[in-house]
């Protein structure tokens, strides 16, 4: 809250619904990722740029990961472990 009350309308009690139906919807998608190296087929895509960029985030204003995704935590790990790549100067 501290973070975006000055920036923008905030619902202080809605914050537990929501964080609440983030954790539904993430275990949701850990079910879908069941045998998937990554969100979107095969390949690292902007998907799985910005869901860790969302989680990544989340960490850091009180939405950990839930252990119990157990896909989606071996996915984080995944893309944790991935070498930046860097553009030629």
């Amino acid at each position: 809250l501290p973070l975006f009350q000055s920036r923008m309308r905030t619902i202080p009690h809605a914050a537990g619904d929501l964080k609440e139906l983030a954790q539904e919807k993430l275990t949701w998608l850990d079910g879908l990722m069941s045998g998937r190296t990554w969100l979107a087929g095969d390949r690292f895509t902007l998907a799985d740029i910005m869901l860790f960029c969302f989680l990544q985030f989340g960490t850091q204003v009180g939405q950990p990961l839930n252990p119990d995704n157990k896909n989606i935590a071996a996915w984080f790990d995944r893309v944790t472990a991935r070498a930046a790549e860097k553009t030629p100067a």
